[in-house]
């Protein structure tokens, strides 16, 4: 879920609404005030153009989109009710206009609702990479591990490093390196599978959890990531072409370790990686 286009959705769904209320407006003065048909060009609905764009963005996968698009369908149904009674000249009376009111305020909630679960959502993100930040990382890492011991699972997490991002920084400025990181979590993001979760861990580091994966099949997995962090082509604002590498390092992570001893055995794997030379997946050996 990147930030920057869950905010512009944000601001959509609050320019729609504003379009939706206009729009009821313009219904109860054209059918229930003044007892008229509405116009066709009245009765377009703003929230319908941004459910159809927003259902293919990060916003419909909150779970709350759903009641969103059932209840605004709901409201517009039963205006459409209404205003067929009202064309075959039956009167329209307060309780329609009740029940009417009724269901668009449980549309408005439903909308707000929709609105805490996004703002939720993003209090738990990384705002450069759009990765999930620490904040969630150490609950899903605990309710993991829980899952494995049930399961009798194997499962690793992996801490990412990428090297020399300090020279980075200080040759070509922040901007670029923030460009590099955007760069490397969309490598790890495109190469895990899909029930990996790949968390910003902070600075230029960053922490994968790999559910059914042994150690030995985690280094696998992870030297396709390193090499695909090794292919991102990247150029600096002068033209110059760079490589970017990073450094891994792997623990199991089960019963007898503790989410917080699993990471710290990744970070001194790690850092073995470093001492030899850097770009290369090192597993926590336990000595």
């Amino acid at each position: 879920m990147k930030t920057e286009e869950v905010l512009a959705d944000l601001t959509a769904l609050q320019q729609a609404l504003a379009g939706h209320v206009g729009w009821l407006q313009r219904w109860y003065q054209a059918v229930l005030h003044h007892g008229r048909i509405p116009d066709p060009a009245s009765a377009v609905c703003p929230i319908a153009q941004w459910h159809g764009k927003a259902a293919h963005g990060p916003m419909g996968e909150c779970g709350a989109f759903a009641a969103v698009e059932h209840e605004h369908n709901f409201v517009h149904a039963m205006a459409s009710q209404i205003t067929e009674r009202a064309a075959a000249g039956h009167k329209v009376t307060t309780s329609d206009f009740e029940a009417l009111m009724s269901s668009s305020l449980t549309f408005g909630t439903a909308a707000q609702e929709l609105e805490r679960e996004v703002w939720k959502n993003l209090a738990t993100l990384d705002p450069l990479t759009g990765l999930s930040n620490r904040q969630l990382m150490m609950t899903q890492l605990v309710r993991e591990r829980d899952r494995a011991i049930r399961q009798k699972d194997p499962l690793c997490v992996a801490l990412v490093d990428i090297d020399h991002f300090k020279s980075i920084n200080d040759r070509f400025g922040h901007q670029f390196g923030d460009d590099v990181l955007r760069a490397v979590a969309g490598a790890l993001n495109g190469t895990v599978r899909p029930y990996d979760i790949v968390y910003r861990f902070g600075g230029e580091e960053f922490l994968l959890c790999l559910p059914g994966s042994s150690l030995d099949n985690a280094v696998q997995a992870l030297e396709r990531v390193r090499h695909a962090i090794a292919s991102l082509s990247l150029s600096a604002e002068d033209g110059e072409k760079l490589t970017v590498t990073a450094t891994f390092g792997v623990a199991a992570l089960g019963a007898d370790i503790s989410v917080e001893d699993s990471i710290k055995f990744a970070d001194r794997a790690l850092y073995q990686g470093k001492a030899a030379g850097r770009d290369r997946v090192v597993a926590y050996s336990g000595e």
